[in-house]
C-alpha cells in the first residue's frame, strides 16, 4: 500500500513498509508472543517457529502482527501505532 501512514507519524517508503514499521515497534527482543510461544521466521521458507506455514511473505507478516500487536496498539516505545486510513 503506497504512502501508508502510522498514527505516530511514520510514512511508508520504498525501503520500509508499514508492516516493517509495526514489526519493529511491536516484536519484543525475545520474540515471545502473548500466547507464550516464540515466533520467528524458521529456516524453512515462510514458516514460523510455532509451526504456522504461509505461502507469501505478506501472510507471514500478518501472522507475526497478529501475535505481537497488543490490543491497545501501544508499542515497546510507549507510543500508540495504528495505520491511518487514507481517503
Amino acid at each position: 500500500m503506497a504512502d501508508a501512514r502510522c498514527s505516530c507519524g511514520f510514512t511508508e517508503s520504498v525501503d520500509e513498509t508499514i508492516s516493517d514499521h509495526f514489526l519493529e515497534v511491536f516484536v519484543p527482543a525475545d520474540s515471545r508472543g502473548a500466547d507464550g510461544l516464540v515466533h520467528q521466521e524458521w529456516t524453512v521458507a515462510l514458516t514460523c517457529s510455532c509451526g504456522v506455514a504461509t505461502s507469501t511473505p505478506a501472510e507471514l507478516d500478518r501472522h507475526f502482527l497478529a501475535v505481537f500487536t497488543p490490543a491497545d496498539s501501544v508499542g515497546r516505545d510507549g507510543v500508540r501505532h495504528e495505520q491511518i486510513r487514507q481517503p
